[in-house]
């Protein structure tokens, strides 16, 4: 949860500060099974292209479906941290 929040405020500083100048209000929007971004900006799609926009959208939403660390699975179960592989 804590990983959603920040990326949430992540998304949201970088959208303020692309919104900072400009007139032209985009925004762009993505999904994964468990999260929801959305990102927006004010500048032209000259200074932020629309794929930058929706990368940003996807990538914002794609963190926030990670599981953390001391978050619980769908069984009740505590998520452990990631291991590395067998060598």
């Amino acid at each position: 949860m804590k990983s959603v929040v920040t990326t949430t405020l992540a998304a949201t500083a970088a959208a303020l500060a692309l919104s900072a100048c400009g007139d032209d209000d985009r925004t762009a929007t993505a999904e994964t099974s468990v999260a929801e971004a959305e990102v927006s900006t004010e500048m032209p799609e000259a200074a932020v292209p629309t794929a930058q926009l929706e990368a940003s959208a996807n990538r914002a939403a794609a963190n926030a479906s990670q599981p953390q660390e001391g978050t619980l699975t769908p069984n009740g179960e505590t998520q452990a941290a990631p291991t590395a592989p067998a060598q």
